[in-house]
């Protein structure tokens, strides 16, 4: 998936966990877009979206959630993405979230 991005214009950073993915946020200092594995590891997706919003640096920074989960659009969530995910699917919510060409993706 951060290949298919990169080849399509966007600038991709990665983290494998949580805790990971708050360092990658703060050495970058903004983001367009987190693309967030609901099960990441060290910390749930919901515990990320909540440390995202309580931070003023990025309590308005998008986030769509890879789930293979059925469920309603989880809090602070702009948009979901049904597990397996299509590369189709993440084009499309890449560029309708950020049509400027930068996103930050979590483990998938």
């Amino acid at each position: 998936m951060a290949e298919a991005l990169h080849d399509e214009g966007f600038e991709v950073s990665m983290a494998i966990n949580a805790v990971e993915a708050l360092r990658v946020l703060v050495a970058l200092e903004s983001a367009c877009l987190v693309l967030l594995d609901w099960e990441i590891p060290r910390v749930d997706g919901r515990g990320l979206v909540e440390r995202l919003r309580q931070d003023e640096r990025f309590a308005g920074t998008r986030v769509v959630v890879m789930s293979a989960e059925p469920g309603p659009l989880p809090p602070g969530a702009v948009g979901v993405l049904r597990k397996p995910v299509r590369l189709e699917a993440l084009l499309e919510a890449v560029r309708r979230h950020c049509p400027a060409r930068g996103a930050v993706r979590t483990p998938a």
